[in-house]
């Protein structure tokens, strides 16, 4: 979402420091249909703009049919492990993004996985990529987040903190933000401020 992404346009001034030019993007949820199609994508061009992201490395969601968007947009994710511009997670065999940036909402969603989607349910699948339920659009699986290098989590407003204790909390929650685990080869980060961690346990 635009709050999410927004900030990522002070990453320009670490120009020098990071070769922008080999950075690839790819897109954790993408409405495919209906008048929002690709607001993802669309906000995400003024922070690739500013850093310079060269746009063949940006790779959009299809439009159509969420399920043929999935699929192809699977395929496209699969396709790159060959060039080695992603690589393997050893732990569950699915190509590995070197980070996978979230957001989340205060009924625990993320991308666009929703507390008792099939989904979320059907989770561990092989499937990277799936039709999201009900939204016109697609969504990386739990799989796929969990098979990344590194995860960052956002959750900082306050009205997340019932949902950041629950997710944080003993396991059995249903709440997909917290069902993103840490493994070995796999980090997870939450980036909460003290109004959303207030009621974490001190």
């Amino acid at each position: 979402s635009g709050t999410t992404v927004s900030p990522l346009k002070s990453l320009k001034e670490t120009a020098s420091q990071l070769d922008f030019s080999k950075v690839h993007v790819f897109f954790g949820n993408e409405r495919t249909e209906g008048d929002t199609a690709f607001k993802c994508y669309a906000g995400a061009l003024e922070w690739v703009e500013a850093c310079g992201v060269p746009l063949e490395n940006v790779h959009k969601v299809p439009g159509g049919e969420p399920e043929q968007a999935a699929e192809t947009y699977e395929a496209l994710l699969r396709g790159l492990t060959v060039p080695q511009v992603l690589g393997t997670c050893e732990r569950t065999g699915l190509p590995a993004l070197d980070l996978v940036l979230l957001g989340s909402g205060a009924d625990g969603h993320c991308a666009s996985l929703y507390p008792g989607s099939p989904q979320v349910v059907q989770s561990p699948s092989d499937r990277m990529v799936s039709p999201a339920d009900g939204k016109g659009g697609v969504t990386l699986t739990l799989d796929a987040m969990q098979s990344a290098r590194h995860v960052i989590l956002s959750a900082g407003k306050p009205a997340q903190a019932s949902m950041v204790a629950t997710a944080l909390g003993a396991p059995g929650h249903g709440l997909p933000a917290g069902m993103i685990l840490a493994h070995e080869g796999t980090s997870v980060e939450w980036l909460l401020s003290t109004a959303s961690a207030a009621e974490l346990p001190r």
